[in-house]
């Protein structure tokens, strides 16, 4: 058997080659020559070549593989997104429909809404246009009201005070409260008159007193009425004001409250159990004890009234 390898000779061993074969086909100086078996290399060409074909089929089956199962994913996502789609959107539809529908309804739910809203606003205004055109009427109501109140309880007091002291003489007290009446100064501001009076009392006897006179003791609501007042008073006075109905609601003897403006700066404080009201020099309101003696300003509605 003959061996794979192969001989190299050179020109080194020509001598060698010369004395081996004949001359004719000795060869001096001849180039490298190569003796190698030619089965081995087609061997080793056969076996790369089957080893390609079998990695090529390899490559083209598993590509034919991949290829089929790509097709069969795809027709798969197609069938899901079919079958997506139409469940989708038929919800989506369903639930813009009912959307819309909500959406109209609560659209006409606002308009109506709006239009309620429209038509009590109209109507408050008309109310409160009303009440103001009764305001001024009510008022001068309201004050008579009290005056006359105010009348009825004073006369009750006078009559219990006749049966219990023989020597309290009722015609006597009603000409001295006519003659004071008569010969007082009484001053004019707006379509009221207001009395100022020069001796001190207490704020229930001047109440009293003024109820005697036909009038009450004076309300403040406007700046003129404050202004005039000061104007003419001889120093702090009584006015028409207290909490003695209820504890801090402070109102004027006609009912109406009292506006903070008019109050001094940290009152009603009630700091020595205040629960009357008087008017400082300065216009504005305080609260003191109702046992304190002040000078007062009596208020009456019409001019001449008795």
């Amino acid at each position: 058997m003959e061996s794979a390898d192969c001989t190299f000779y050179t020109e080194m061993d020509t001598d060698a080659l010369e004395s081996k074969g004949p001359p004719s086909q000795r060869t001096t100086g001849a180039p490298l020559k190569l003796r190698c078996p030619v089965r081995p290399l087609y061997v080793v060409g056969g076996g790369s070549a089957i080893l390609w074909i079998v990695v090529l089929c390899l490559h083209v089956t598993k590509s034919s593989e991949m290829a089929a199962e790509s097709q069969l994913l795809r027709a798969e996502q197609a069938k899901v997104q079919e079958s997506c789609n139409s469940s989708t959107i038929e919800s989506m539809e369903a639930e813009i429909e009912e959307t819309q529908n909500k959406v109209s309804e609560v659209s006409s739910q606002m308009e109506n809404l709006q239009s309620t809203v429209a038509e009590m606003s109209s109507q408050l205004q008309n109310v409160g246009a009303a009440l103001k055109e009764m305001a001024p009427d009510m008022s001068t109501q309201m004050r008579k009201l009290q005056r006359e109140v105010s009348r009825l309880s004073l006369q009750m007091r006078i009559l219990q005070m006749g049966g219990s002291d023989k020597s309290f003489n009722l015609h006597e007290w009603e000409v001295n409260v006519r003659n004071e009446t008569a010969n007082s100064n009484w001053s004019d501001l707006s379509g009221h008159q207001y009395y100022f009076s020069s001796d001190r009392l207490s704020w229930s006897s001047a109440r009293d007193t003024c109820t005697s006179m036909s009038s009450y003791l004076a309300v403040v609501t406007t700046e003129q009425e404050q202004d005039f007042i000061i104007s003419k008073m001889r120093e702090r006075s009584w006015v028409g004001l207290s909490d003695l109905e209820e504890e801090s609601v402070w109102k004027w003897t006609t009912g109406e409250p009292v506006e903070q403006r008019f109050w001094e700066s940290g009152e009603p404080n009630n700091e020595f159990d205040e629960d009357c009201g008087e008017i400082k020099e300065n216009g504005k309101l305080n609260d003191i004890p109702c046992n304190l003696r002040r000078h007062f300003v009596c208020e009456k509605d019409d001019v001449g009234a008795q």
